[in-house]
């Protein structure tokens, strides 16, 4: 039984149920409240495991299309080696027995399937002619082509050609360094804190350096314009950057126009200083130029003068405005005084001067001081003072000095003069050698640098914050504007000379490097339109010019371009930031592997050249971090920078026998972009002695992988060819043109069609030091008598005439033997004459012995199939660089008038270079060129097409005086020379 509660007998009475709708929503309003977030939990859950069921789905569909692409290329090379060794097979047998046996095919039964297997075997032969040709042509490219860049091998050429004589990275071993703060506490004084109103700070120039200064000044052309103003205004804004003079011009003014008022020596009404004294404020008290006025003109003396130099840096002090001048001006009237002030235009006050009172400060008169400094010395050291004199002015004149020095003479600063002078003075009276002299001439250009990064001699470093942290911004804005300042003086030394926009874009990128490495946490900016450009050329010693660069289009245009005055100044910035700031080292790096990414050749070809140096002078640290990463990259701009800076470390000894172990091995290396940067490391030719070991390691390289590097390798022994090594390059490649098939009969065409095709200044680069003439000898009186060109007579003939036989037999049998390897000096100097030449002419005529060899490649090439149309249009182009460079210049442009036509015109006008010498050595050229009748057909033809052509037809007569002279020249052939 159960329980039963009272009254169960009766109906069981319910309570009233609430609304179900609102039961049901009060209940999920609950349930929603207290689950809420374990359902959002379980739903990021349930999405996040569907996310990855997706992105492991994806995962597996990329590999298994990847084994699926890897089959397919694994069955096709098995196809290819399979069709490759047939064919081999086929070529082998089925040639000779086809020959002997098409007679007896043709009159048998069956000779139907038999043509066709023929006609399949000539279809087969075919197609491996046109992928051979395939290949062949995409092997004819530029190895920059990939890049983008337009003109790239031509500007990379020029480029490292320009940097090579630019940059030797040396320094020393000195330290020099100081201290200095802006702030400090000492028991209960505070020195330099913000609030202070300390009084200002005056000393007086003493009249012993006054007079000291009237005797050795040199008044610069503009300073009776600065003492005008002065005069006038009673307020002048000097502007220049430290060193430059200016202080000292700045007191040579104040000393003249106080000169009455320091004779009468009179008091002032109020009774201050008097006299027409000169006196020096404290700069740290150039605020008072705004905050309080008379506290500085209270310390004018009456009718005197006061140099004011205000900070190099931003700081607590407030900027002065011209209002502020115009009060200083009014001040000084009534006293009868004159004020100098004196400013970097890099400098917060620099703005002023652009105002009425401002004033950039002349540059001294280097070259009077340089002698006023050589007659004070020698006259009391000497005693042939006129013959000492006289030796010193040629010592100064002298290009080794001048070199040495690196600085224009008139760029020198009056301390730089002054030290200069008493080098020339010790060494002309016996107390410093040549050697000693020429070494020590270094310092100048080494202690500019030394200055501008350690602050030594004035130079601006911005002091950091206190640890209160006061400052703080104004100092971290400080550092930003100092680094960039470093940042751009580094730009400027790798990319000196070049565009200014390629300048201040590497500046930057510099200057990013640089500001991350002093503050990672913080993301640096730029400055937009406040930068002050000619403040920074001034403080770099820089000038801005306008050249010519042909780089886009080979057609000249003007570019703005910046450098150094002085070409000592880049290497000397360069080894001072890598050999004496370690800690810059690593944005450094980072910034020219960068710079290898640039697709202008003139910026990554000199930074790579910039790379070689520094890796020279730390080989280990340069290498592993500039070298090894960028020579096995995959983009080719990268590898050939490796290879430019490899070579450029390896131009000296004892850097050049490593260069060249290193260089063996990766060329004989498994990793293909090692065996590319090999190649074009081999090519420069400076690495490898023996000329015959490289064109066998570009012979392996070029015939590796079934011709996988014929392009770079062909590139390399072109570029191998193009100087003192030309005849044993172009005796190997002539060896192997003559082989009837294989990787190096190509690699061997391609070389000959790119030497074809080039100018001169494309690949050719001086072997010498200094292209021209050596040290001590004249360039005109070298090896052989020179024409009024400058070209030695004794390697053309005589200037060609109408129907005159070619000299080239004769001229042939009068050449001396020459060795495998011609004199770099002498290559050097009539390469350069020849720069705008084709390189196969300029090479045959300047190298002694190559035109033999170049015209047996030159053959092989235009009777080959694979070369034949790419030589016709060399020698089309030849053609038309002949008839351009045989015009003799007129009054009547449209009248063209050749040197056969008019010889005594062409001989008698004094011209330079003289017209003709391309034509004069074509035709010279060409019979060695003709050796079988369809060679003479094939020019005939090419003449023919190129004077029928609708678009700049060759001229007749010029065409017929080719076809005349050449024809002459060829036994057999007159009578088809029409």
């Amino acid at each position: 039984m159960s329980a039963e509660a009272p009254g169960a007998g009766a109906a069981p009475v319910r309570a009233p149920a609430p609304d179900a709708g609102n039961a049901g929503n009060a209940g999920n309003a609950d349930r929603g409240r207290e689950r809420g977030p374990d359902r959002e939990n379980r739903d990021r859950g349930q999405r996040d495991r569907e996310q990855d069921r997706d992105r492991g789905q994806r995962d597996r569909d990329r590999d298994r299309d990847r084994d699926r692409d890897r089959d397919r290329d694994r069955d096709r090379d098995r196809d290819r080696d399979r069709d490759r060794d047939r064919d081999r097979d086929r070529d082998r047998g089925d040639d000779h027995r086809g020959r002997e046996e098409r007679g007896d095919r043709e009159d048998s039964p069956g000779a139907g399937g038999q043509d066709d297997d023929a006609d399949g075997s000539r279809n087969e032969r075919a197609e491996r002619e046109q992928r051979q040709g395939e290949r062949f042509r995409e092997a004819m490219g530029d190895p920059l082509a990939d890049t983008g860049a337009s003109g790239g091998t031509r500007a990379s050429t020029r480029a490292r050609r320009e940097a090579q004589v630019r940059f030797e990275v040396r320094g020393n071993s000195g330290v020099f360094d100081r201290s200095r703060f802006g702030h400090a506490h000492f028991g209960d004084v505070y020195v330099g804190g913000r609030g202070t109103t300390r009084a200002p700070v005056f000393g007086i120039v003493p009249d012993e350096e006054l007079a000291r200064l009237r005797q050795v000044y040199r008044a610069p052309t503009g300073y009776q314009l600065l003492k005008d103003v002065l005069r006038n205004r009673r307020v002048l804004l000097l502007g220049g950057p430290p060193g430059t003079g200016r202080s000292t011009t700045a007191l040579c003014l104040l000393d003249e126009l106080t000169t009455a008022s320091r004779t009468r020596g009179a008091e002032g009404a109020d009774g201050t200083q008097s006299g027409g004294r000169v006196t020096r404020l404290d700069p740290s008290a150039s605020a008072h130029l705004v905050r309080d006025l008379p506290a500085i003109v209270a310390g004018v003396p009456q009718g005197g003068g006061m140099i004011i130099q205000l900070p190099e840096e931003a700081g607590d002090w407030p900027v002065p405005q011209e209002l502020h001048l115009d009060a200083l001006s009014s001040a000084l009237a009534e006293r009868a005084a004159y004020a100098v002030l004196v400013a970097s235009p890099s400098s917060p006050g620099g703005g002023l001067l652009t105002g009425r009172y401002g004033r950039q400060c002349p540059p001294a008169p280097a070259r009077e001081l340089l002698s006023w400094h050589l007659v004070r010395g020698l006259s009391r050291d000497s005693e042939a003072a006129e013959a000492a004199l006289d030796a010193g002015n040629q010592i100064l004149d002298h290009a080794l000095f001048q070199q040495a020095l690196g600085i224009r003479l008139d760029s020198l600063r009056p301390g730089e003069t002054e030290h200069v002078a008493r080098l020339v003075v010790q060494h002309v009276s016996g107390g410093l050698s040549r050697a000693q002299l020429l070494d020590s001439c270094g310092e100048v250009a080494r202690g500019q640098a030394r200055e501008w990064f350690t602050g030594r001699g004035g130079a601006r470093v911005p002091a950091l914050a206190d640890e209160s942290g006061r400052g703080g911004e104004q100092s971290a804005d400080n550092m930003d504007g100092w680094l960039r300042e470093m940042a751009f003086r580094v730009a400027l030394a790798v990319l000196d000379g070049e565009a200014f926009s390629a300048v201040a874009d590497a500046a930057d990128l510099l200057a990013w490097e640089l500001l991350q490495a002093r503050d990672p946490a913080r993301a640096p900016g730029r400055p937009v339109f406040t930068e002050n450009l000619e403040g920074l050329l001034a403080a770099c010693r820089a000038d801005l010019s306008v050249k010519e660069d042909d780089t886009f289009g080979g057609v000249p245009l003007p570019v703005r371009t910046v450098a150094y005055r002085g070409e000592a100044l880049a290497g000397a910035v360069l080894a001072e930031v890598w050999e004496r700031h370690h800690s810059a080292r690593g944005p450094v790096v980072r910034w020219l592997r960068s710079l290898a990414d640039d697709p202008r050749p003139q910026v990554w070809t000199r930074a790579a050249v910039v790379a070689g140096e520094l890796c020279a002078a730390d080989v280990g640290y340069g290498f592993a971090e500039l070298i090894r990463p960028l020579a096995a990259a995959d983009a080719p701009r990268r590898r050939f920078f490796a290879a430019t800076a490899l070579d450029q470390m390896g131009g000296r000894e004892p850097h050049r026998a490593a260069v060249r172990s290193v260089v063996r091995d990766w060329a004989e290396a498994t990793e293909s972009e090692l065996c590319w940067t090999a190649a074009i490391v081999l090519g420069y030719g400076r690495t490898e002695h023996d000329t015959r070991h490289a064109v066998e390691l570009l012979g392996d390289i070029g015939s590796r992988e079934e011709g996988k590097h014929l392009q770079v390798a062909s590139f390399s022994l072109a570029r191998l060819a193009s100087g003192s090594r030309a005849t044993e390059v172009l005796t190997v490649l002539k060896e192997w043109a003559a082989e009837l098939t294989g990787e190096f009969r190509n690699l061997a065409l391609l070389s000959a069609l790119r030497i074809a095709w080039a100018r001169t200044d494309e690949l050719w680069e001086p072997e010498s030091g200094v292209p021209g003439a050596t040290e001590g000898e004249d360039p005109g009186l070298h090896g052989a008598e020179s024409s009024s060109s400058g070209l030695p007579v004794h390697r053309l003939p005589p200037a060609v005439r109408p129907n005159r036989r070619s000299p080239s037999l004769r001229w042939r049998s009068t050449t001396l033997s020459s060795a495998p390897r011609a004199s770099t000096e002498e290559t050097d100097r009539e390469l350069e004459l020849r720069a705008h030449w084709p390189l196969a002419l300029a090479v045959a005529v300047a190298v002694p012995g190559a035109d033999a060899p170049l015209a047996d490649l030159l053959w092989r090439a235009a009777d080959t199939h694979l070369s034949s149309e790419g030589t016709m249009d060399a020698l089309r182009d030849w053609l038309r660089v002949a008839e351009e460079d045989a015009v003799v210049p007129g009054p009547d442009r449209r009248q063209r008038i050749y040197v056969f036509e008019d010889h005594e015109a062409a001989t008698g006008a004094e011209l330079d270079p003289v017209p003709g010498e391309v034509l004069r050595a074509l035709l010279w050229f060409l019979p060695q060129l003709m050796r079988q009748r369809r060679d003479w057909e094939r020019l005939l033809w090419l003449l023919r097409t190129m004077a029928d052509a609708p678009d700049e037809p060759l001229n007749e007569a010029f065409a017929s005086h080719v076809r005349d002279v050449v024809g002459a020249g060829l036994p057999g052939r007159r009578e088809e020379r029409s």
